[in-house]
């Protein structure tokens, strides 16, 4: 399996990698991680080919979204896939005051 291999994302009309970047240890959810490390994890994932990334409010209350957000803004758009959950409402927050820390 290569991660530049795309498939459908079930009957969204999108489609995605194969392989997927799981973003919950960029939103510190079990240890810290900085922003430079979180950077390099992203951009590595983005250079093997991924371009499906999957988030979770619940993983880093709203870092992690935060860190992806920042990573991809000058990406071209339609190249990538960013999915998330639903049910956790979060609130407006200083970056600062969304590092999680265990």
């Amino acid at each position: 399996m290569t991660a530049i291999k795309k498939r459908p994302f079930g009957s969204t009309g999108l489609e995605v990698t194969d392989m997927g970047f799981g973003t919950a240890p960029i939103g510190n959810f079990l240890r810290p991680i900085s922003e430079e490390k979180s950077a390099a994890m992203i951009n590595r994932a983005w250079d093997s080919g991924m371009r499906y990334f999957d988030t979770a409010p619940y993983c880093g209350h709203g870092l992690l979204e935060a860190r992806i957000g920042q990573n991809l803004r000058w990406r071209p758009r339609n190249e990538f896939v960013v999915s998330t959950k639903v049910g956790r409402v979060l609130k407006p927050a200083l970056r600062k005051d969304i590092d999680f820390k265990p």
